[in-house]
């Protein structure tokens, strides 16, 4: 795999292919996550399951933004260039603002039904995790 911003010594580089192999893992859980979301959308009132599709809608789509952010940020091309910089940091405005409706709607949720609430909130843990991963790889 090639690493990103070759002006970093060789521990950075090992340090940033860890965190870019360990962002694209959590990607994965995401789905996992969004999965289990989704079995509990039938339960919900209508107004609330329309705010949770939509909140997983813009998950769904930070998370898919932020795995091609992460294939950049392992092509050596994309990070001589910058676009894996411009990529990543695209990214992680997409999963802050993905994260901020998600707690919203955790939050509606507590008042309605504890399995979506818990299943939300092993969601948002996931998120604060790979915005965490892909703000380190991005630094």
């Amino acid at each position: 795999m090639m690493l990103p911003f070759a002006a970093r010594s060789t521990a950075s580089e090992v340090e940033v292919e860890q965190l870019i192999a360990q962002a694209q893992v959590q990607t994965r859980t995401i789905d996992d996550d969004l999965e289990r979301v989704t079995l509990h959308l039938a339960a919900l009132a209508p107004a609330l399951r329309g705010s949770v599709v939509d909140a997983v809608g813009s998950v769904e789509a930070a998370t898919s933004e932020a795995r091609a952010a992460l294939a950049r940020a392992a092509d050596a091309d994309a990070a001589a260039d910058g676009t894996a910089a411009t990529a990543l940091g695209d990214a992680q405005v997409a999963l802050d603002a993905a994260s901020a409706q998600l707690r919203y709607v955790t939050d509606l949720a507590h008042q309605h039904d504890a399995d979506v609430a818990g299943a939300l909130e092993r969601l948002q843990a996931h998120i604060d995790e790979l915005r965490g991963e892909t703000s380190r790889a991005g630094s």
